[in-house]
């Protein structure tokens, strides 16, 4: 128990000095930094690149994940479609027709 007291004391006090000192705990990267400054300039660059970063990540993994679906389920030609169905609409017709005098169904 007194070591668990001991820790939280000395805790509370590390904190309150660098408190009450934050140059002692140099913890703020843009206190004290010239903003306009090359420094500056690299850090505002710095947080625009961490910014940017997670969009172009996700926009390369997605768009290899639509290439490579494209690529396993391709279009089929639409011309090549048109025609086929052109020609089984014209078929089921001429069936139908034929059949219809004989009472005969597909």
């Amino acid at each position: 128990m007194r070591l668990q007291r001991k820790v939280t004391v000395a805790a509370g006090l590390t904190a309150l000095a660098l408190g009450l000192a934050p140059q002692l705990a140099d913890a703020c990267a843009v206190c004290g930094l010239d903003l306009d400054g090359a420094a500056g300039h690299a850090f505002k660059v710095s947080v625009l690149f961490m910014m940017a970063v997670p969009y172009i990540t996700f926009l390369v993994i997605g768009s290899a994940m639509y290439v490579s679906w494209r690529k396993a389920h391709p279009r089929p030609d639409m011309a090549t479609v048109g025609i086929y169905k052109t020609v089984r609409s014209l078929a089921s017709r001429i069936m139908t027709s034929s059949n219809e005098g004989r009472g005969e169904t597909l």
